[in-house]
């Protein structure tokens, strides 16, 4: 963490920022402000008339300024208040049998630039701004206020930021490197210091819940399945077979522990380390889940990508039964839910005629901001033959 600078700056922006701000867009571009500040000191925007049109943090590189929503106050009292309103609203929505979600997604809950997940009694940052860098004591000050909180950590890996690998513990006793929590009264084994993302997917939570509704009496492939999410849900919910196939082995040992945790007998099912542009499926099955990893980081590759999602989707399709579903995912930002069903489309239709049942998102404690369409990330699709 960097020492904070308590100072405020007006900073001029352009006709196309003030627009955006106003849209409610949670950054501002390097290009589009006038001046500059240091990191992570507070800063007034005002449009070409000196009307106020936003707040936030100045950030480095691209972006230049992190906006935070709600009225201008001093930074500390402000990640309290945002603290406990999301607070509130999660205690509105979280299951009583789930104890861990995402309590703080970002813009969606104006803090542009930071993650925070719950854990059970943890509490994870993952910090993708050095302004808030810098105002990280703050925001860990306002998280030992919530109730359920005993420890919380930092997880690195952002390489503009902290450009480390792990994770420390930054109050409360030290976290230890694996431990169990709840989900939907699931049992998880969760990593923070190693896991994908903070440790687990909590965005695909519902969709989770939703393959296990589906899977009874079913052979289920579970394609990219990581630690088995969604092969625990299928397995909870009936299915005769599930087949988790992952190209890391240590993620597959999870996944096996995950069935071990919550009664499950692992000799029906499989857990196959493969990697799934190659493997080849023996018959046929029920359902099959596709969530690959992004295929695209920029707009430059949204073409490649959308050829990505069109080919893996073709090479998946044919493993599903006449009767069966097939349930694909993207966590692409930078492309939209219209250009990625067109790219699922044109690859599923290469082997019959489909149709659409069902799509979704990420649930509800990942809201994203109005004016920033990036913030809707997840994509989440059913489809049948006909």
């Amino acid at each position: 963490m960097r020492k904070h600078r308590k100072k405020t700056t007006t900073l001029r922006v352009d006709r196309q920022a003030a627009a955006a701000l106003r849209r409610g867009h949670p950054w501002v571009y390097a290009d589009g402000v006038e001046g500059k500040a240091c990191v992570g000191d507070v800063v007034s925007l005002v449009d070409r008339d000196g009307g106020l049109v936003g707040w936030g943090l100045w950030d480095e590189g691209g972006i230049a300024v992190r906006v935070l929503s709600g009225e201008q106050m001093e930074i500390g009292a402000y990640y309290r208040k945002l603290v406990q309103r999301a607070e509130l609203f999660r205690n509105r929505i979280i299951p009583i049998n789930t104890d861990t979600y995402r309590l703080i997604n970002g813009a969606g809950d104006g803090l542009a630039g930071v993650i925070v997940d719950r854990y059970g009694g943890v509490a994870v940052i993952r910090v993708y701004s050095a302004a808030h860098d810098v105002n990280l004591d703050s925001l860990v000050s306002a998280l030992t206020d919530l109730p359920w909180v005993t420890s919380v950590f930092r997880r690195f890996g952002v390489r503009r930021v902290d450009g480390k690998t792990g994770g420390e513990t930054l109050s409360g006793p030290v976290v230890p490197e694996a431990f169990v929590v709840t989900e939907h009264s699931v049992k998880f084994l969760v990593r923070p210091r190693v896991g994908q993302k903070t440790g687990l997917f909590l965005d695909q939570r519902e969709n989770r819940r939703r393959i296990g509704e589906l899977s009874a009496g079913r052979r289920v492939i579970n394609l990219f399945g990581y630690n088995g999410g969604f092969s625990l849900y299928a397995a909870l919910g009936g299915a005769v077979r599930v087949e988790t196939v992952d190209l890391a082995g240590p993620a597959l040992d999870d996944a096996r522990e995950n069935f071990r945790l919550n009664g499950i007998d692992t000799k029906p099912h499989a857990f196959i380390k493969a990697d799934v542009f190659s493997w080849e499926i023996s018959g046929k099955a029920g359902l099959v889940v596709c969530d690959p990893p992004s295929l695209t980081r920029n707009k430059k590759s949204d073409d490649v990508a959308m050829r990505a999602y069109r080919d893996l989707n073709a090479r998946v399709a044919p493993m599903v039964t006449k009767t069966g579903l097939l349930a694909t995912a993207s966590c692409t930002a930078r492309l939209s839910f219209e250009q990625w069903q067109s790219s699922v489309e044109s690859g599923i239709s290469r082997s019959g005629r489909w149709t659409w049942l069902e799509k979704a998102g990420a649930g509800p404690d990942h809201p994203y901001a109005v004016g920033h369409p990036d913030g809707e990330y997840l994509k989440f699709a059913i489809a049948t033959k006909i």
